[in-house]
This record gives C-alpha cells, structure tokens and sequence, in this order.
C-alpha cells in the first residue's frame, strides 16, 4: 500500500489573537474553523498559542523574526513528544520555518510553501490579494524568491489594513463587506492588469472571492492542511540534507524558553 492511512496528527502553532495588542490582556486564540471544516476524519489538527510570539500579527522582517524562535520551539517540542506526524505554520511570512525544519525529522509544511506550489501548478501566473499595507509586501517577494517562483508572480496586491482586518469579531457586517469588495476589486485588478490566472487569497477574503472570480482562488489554510495531510499519507517529510540539523550545543537558544511574564 502506497499511502498510509493511520490517523494523523499535526501541531498548528500560532501567535496570540487576532486584534490583541501589547499591553492588553491575553486572549485566547479561536481555532482554525477552515482546518476544522476541510480536515479527513481522521485528522487531529492541535492548536498552541506561543505566549512569547510577537502578539497580533507578522508583517514586517522585524515582526516574523521575533515570532521565529518561538515557532520553531513550538515545532521542536512536537517533535520530540513523538505523537505528532507534522506540524504547520499558517504564517504567510512563515517566521521559523528553516530552523522548524533543521530541528525536526516530522513534517514541518508552511502556508507559502504549499499554496504557492499549488498555485503554479494551476496557471502560468499568480498575485497574492494580502490584507495588509504596504510594507508587507517585500517580505512576501522574499518568501516568493525563496522557493524560486519569482517568475511566476504576476503581483502582490495590498488592501491597506492590517492583517487582522479580516477578523469578523472586530469588524461590522458592513465593515466586512466593505473589505470584500476592495479585495475583489484589487483581485480583479491583478487578473487584468497584471496577467494573473490564479488568485491566492488572503483567508478572510478567500469565499468571497471564489464566488465572484472565474480563475482558481486559493485558501491558504486549505492548500496547507490538504498538502500536509497528502504528503504524511505518502510517508514524505523534509529532506535532511536540504535542512541538516543543527549542531546540538546551538539548539539551546531556539529550545529553551524564557522566562515567564
């Protein structure tokens, strides 16, 4: 048998909520419904707020190297408890990623790292419609770059709020809306203008979308859950000589946790 049907098993380490800002009491952070509503049965997805990840969201280089090491931790400490088979960072800047990889022997899969390889097996060429402003988008180029799809990128296309904008608790429905139709506009724009085939949706935006846009849209959760769980099927993680692991006196700094607030 080619594919492995035992349950499987996958950690999704996230920051703290969405529209928390330092300073204010921590809340807990609401579960991935898309995960939940597109997972196999028999897929358990565990989800571990990291108190000491940088708060609300990750936009800047500043932002995701900060929520880096406690990415990677999380990752580690799956790895070495032995009951998970993959652990998925639902950041788009994917903080922690190649240091998630060098420490674990599990699956480590990101959000870029599964939708933008989808994407370029759908079309010719793909725009990313991101939530937030300006200043995000050289860190997606460099992710883009990263895993050598830079030719296939028509655009980034930037809504002008922050990431959390698309938060439904902090939004009214006609604040919601409103969002929706200033992303499909730019979606449009970017299939027009810009020679896009595919759409790679931000998550708050990704239904409205693919109701109103006759290319494939993609939701970055989706693409990570199913390309996780297709991937540990077939008895597949990471290469390890793509990411050795480190040397043992150097996992210290990544592995310990500070202390406490």
């Amino acid at each position: 048998m080619i594919f492995d049907e035992k349950k499987i098993r996958i950690l999704s380490p996230g920051a703290i909520a969405a529209g928390w800002m330092p300073g204010e009491p921590r809340p807990k952070r609401e579960t991935g419904l898309s995960y939940e509503e597109f997972k196999d049965p028999d897929t358990e997805v565990v989800y571990r707020d990291q108190p000491d990840a940088m708060g609300p969201h990750v936009e800047q280089s500043f932002e995701r190297d900060l929520a880096a090491i406690p990415y990677a931790r999380a990752a580690y400490e799956a790895d070495q408890e032995g009951s998970f088979d993959a652990v998925m960072i639902g950041c788009f800047e994917e903080p922690g990623m190649q240091a998630a990889r060098e420490l674990c022997d599990i699956l480590v899969m990101s959000a870029p790292c599964a939708t933008l390889h989808v994407a370029s097996m759908l079309g010719n060429k793909f725009s990313i419609i991101f939530c937030g402003r300006g200043h995000s988008e050289a860190t997606m180029l460099e992710v883009v770059k990263r895993y050598g799809l830079e030719s296939r990128l028509a655009s980034i296309r930037t809504l002008g709020f922050p990431p959390t904008g698309f938060n439904k608790k902090l939004l009214s429905e006609e604040e919601f809306q409103k969002m929706n139709e200033v992303a499909l506009a730019e979606a449009k724009k970017a299939i027009e203008e810009d020679g896009a085939d595919v759409i790679i949706a931000y998550s708050g935006s990704y239904d409205y979308l693919k109701k109103h846009l006759d290319v494939p849209v993609l939701s970055q959760s989706i693409c990570t859950l199913k390309i996780t769980e297709a991937l540990v099927r077939m008895g597949l993680t990471h290469s390890k000589k793509a990411y050795p692991k480190p040397r043992i006196a150097h996992t210290y700094y990544i592995t310990t946790k500070p202390p406490c607030e």
